[in-house]
């Protein structure tokens, strides 16, 4: 099975130390995952050696997904690698990066996966959470001025 990437830009209407303090804490994904739905269960803050732990929920069956947040560089960079994943992921290593652009943030989310499905499936799924999460962002950004 090989290692497959996922890629996503988003651009935030927000300076950069805005964008890491709101993505410095694992809390956000309850704020801008509507599906599926994300619980944070213990340790949010996003610093390196933390374990997150979140359950996902879909159609009221709750799967355990934990993280280990392995480098943080703020405010550029984190990387999280997934030590407890649910179906159908089998490896995961996301890299949040951060970069300034004038008033705005440019957000790359890079994802290193394998999966046990077909991957047009398991990217289009991200491609859809994705695109609900850059408009969750964008409606955080322009609600916190």
């Amino acid at each position: 099975m090989n290692v497959l990437v996922f890629r996503y830009t988003t651009v935030v209407k927000a300076p950069i130390e805005e964008v890491w303090r709101f993505f410095s804490t694992a809390e956000n994904l309850a704020t801008i995952t509507a599906f599926p739905n994300v619980n944070i269960l213990s340790n949010p803050e996003t610093k390196t050696g933390n374990e997150i732990e979140m359950k996902l929920s879909v159609a009221g069956v709750g799967v355990k997904w934990i993280s280990l947040i392995e480098e943080v560089e703020p405010p550029f960079r984190f990387v999280d690698t997934g030590l407890k994943l649910p179906f159908p992921f089998t490896e995961w290593r996301h890299e949040h990066a951060f970069a300034e652009n004038g008033a705005e943030t440019i957000m790359t989310d890079t994802i290193m996966f394998r999966a046990s499905m077909p991957s047009f499936i398991t990217k289009a799924l991200l491609e859809n959470m994705f695109k609900g999460r850059e408009k969750a962002i964008a409606a955080q950004f322009t609600n916190s001025k």
